[in-house]
């Protein structure tokens, strides 16, 4: 019998714990960064209507945006806008594709959510993601299995969340980064939504300036891992063209 789901309650309460955890084939889950003096920024349930915006706020750092395929919207109407992210540096993984809690599917159920939005960045990056955000924070053993079984590298959790995708006002979700900032230089992973607006018209724009003069670099996740990290893709070939099955 498979390992009752880690809910997000068991995520935070694993934050004081060592920041990676090996599982299922080096399979790592990751509940925050390595490198002193850096914060990574991420951003889940997109692609939506304000990503652009919130990479912009980052202010010249990088970001990480965990994309669903079929959530707000459907992939396949932002391709322009993947591309651009991407091309800019920030780093994109996966969030499945309807933003299911994979701990209530069977493995075939899994593989589906995996493999659509994996077949999506292929098609539209021509890059197979790497690393992987649970919704909800939710997984189990079987979750974990089939993730390293697909050549997944990393499972990604948080240290801090600013709770913008639970109704959180913008005071709560700019104490949340008040707080990170005060702890300069000790590593931080953060949980926030792009697909709230009020994310990047308010708290983005009050909070980044602190934590950049505070010293902290904003990065991507791959680099907040240090020697940890690795190139959150796997190459498959050249990015393709929008026809008619780009559809969800």
């Amino acid at each position: 019998m498979f390992a009752i789901a880690f809910t997000v309650l068991a995520a935070l309460a694993s934050i004081n714990a060592s920041p990676i955890s090996s599982r299922q084939n080096g399979l790592q889950v990751i509940n925050n960064c390595n490198v002193q003096g850096q914060v990574a920024l991420t951003f889940d349930d997109g692609p939506y209507q304000y990503e652009q915006d919130v990479a912009n706020d980052l202010n010249g750092g990088k970001g990480t945006f965990f994309l669903n395929g079929n959530n707000y919207v459907c992939i396949y109407d932002r391709v322009d806008q993947i591309r651009a992210l991407h091309s800019q540096g920030h780093t994109l993984g996966s969030h499945t594709w309807s933003h299911a809690d994979l701990t209530t599917l069977d493995e075939a159920g899994i593989n589906q959510e995996l493999e659509k939005v994996e077949n999506a960045f292929i098609k539209i990056l021509g890059l197979k993601p790497l690393y992987f955000r649970p919704p909800y924070g939710s997984y189990n053993d079987l979750v974990l299995q089939v993730l390293a079984q697909r050549g997944y590298k990393k499972a990604f959790l948080w240290s801090d969340d600013t709770e913008d995708a639970s109704g959180a006002s913008v005071s709560y979700s700019e104490n949340i980064l008040d707080g990170v900032k005060n702890d300069y230089p000790n590593p931080h992973l953060v949980l926030e939504h792009s697909v709230i607006q009020t994310t990047s018209t308010d708290v983005l724009p009050n909070s980044v300036w602190k934590l950049q003069q505070a010293g902290y670099q904003l990065v991507a996740v791959d680099t907040c891992l240090g020697s940890d990290g690795e190139w959150p893709y796997e190459y498959i070939g050249e990015p393709g063209t929008p026809d008619g099955s780009w559809t969800c």
